[in-house]
């Protein structure tokens, strides 16, 4: 067990931030519209499923890129990539949202989900 990383807060948690101030940084974020995910990026042939349609395996990136945290294509696996994810998180920049060809990589859900909940 760790203290949260709240400063100040003395809480015990096996990581991260206890379940109050969890809480509360999710509310910080913004919705997901908030955070840039609008119908444009979501719609039927909006940009993340033209990016998919060019991206379709885990870990494939514009360029030739290295993926970064795929562990299907670190096993040698060619899983169906499901998600748009930005390699560097945006954090609501515009520009690192928009670059795709520089920031962007396709993941399957479990790549995805396992590369986010690291950058929380």
């Amino acid at each position: 067990m760790q203290y949260c990383l709240q400063p100040n807060c003395g809480a015990k948690v096996a990581r991260g931030y206890c379940q109050a101030h969890a809480r509360r940084k999710e509310q910080q974020r913004g919705n997901s519209n908030a955070r840039g995910y609008t119908w444009r990026w979501s719609k039927p042939g909006g940009t993340a499923k033209r990016f998919l349609d060019r991206y379709p395996i885990c870990g494939m990136r514009p360029g030739g890129l290295a993926p970064v945290m795929s562990q299907c294509h670190a096993d040698g696996l060619r899983t169906p990539a499901t998600d748009v994810d930005h390699v560097v998180p945006h954090r609501g920049d515009p520009a690192l949202f928009d670059d795709l060809d520089g920031n962007g990589q396709a993941l399957c859900k479990s790549c995805h989900a396992r590369k986010s909940q690291t950058e929380r």
